[in-house]
Formats: C-alpha cells, sequence, structure tokens
C-alpha cells in the first residue's frame, strides 16, 4: 500500500478529481517541493498486522507469494512455515 506520484501526475489527479485544493496541504506540498520521497507506505498493513496479533517471524507465515528457495529452506531450518 502506497502512493507513488511525481509533481505532474499529483497535480493531473487532482484536477481530473476536481480537488486542486488539495495542493495547498501540508502532505500535497512537501510532495510539490520534493521534502518527501515519492513512495511512501500507508501504514504497517494487513499483513504486518497480522504477524503481530498471531506472534509470527516471517512475512511469509501470513501471506502467500513466491519466496526464494534459499529463503524457504532458511525457515524450513528456523521451523518457520511459509505459505506458499
Amino acid at each position: 500500500m502506497g502512493i507513488r506520484v511525481t509533481k505532474q501526475t499529483l497535480r493531473q489527479q487532482l484536477e481530473i478529481t476536481g480537488q486542486l485544493d488539495f495542493l495547498e496541504l501540508p502532505y500535497h506540498q512537501a510532495i510539490l517541493d520534493d521534502r518527501i520521497p515519492l513512495s511512501i507506505g500507508g501504514g504497517i498493513g494487513q499483513s504486518r498486522s497480522t504477524m503481530l496479533l498471531l506472534h509470527k517471524a516471517h512475512l511469509g507465515e501470513v501471506s502467500v507469494t513466491v519466496w526464494p528457495r534459499a529463503l524457504r529452506e532458511i525457515c524450513r531450518k528456523k521451523n518457520i512455515h511459509v505459505l506458499e
């Protein structure tokens, strides 16, 4: 989760949605002034929250994706069950 925009695409998106007044807000100003990176996550996310609640050590225990063989082997040795 995150927002990935450039100054130009930010302005275009706000024009399309009729929200140019957002350009006066601190977050949008920071993008326009190059004070923050162009990619910012939206928080720790659902998978990280699930890891916390279930006391899991690896993202792969709560989220299915393609993990490298070497990582799966490391996890197996540590008795971490990565979803496939």
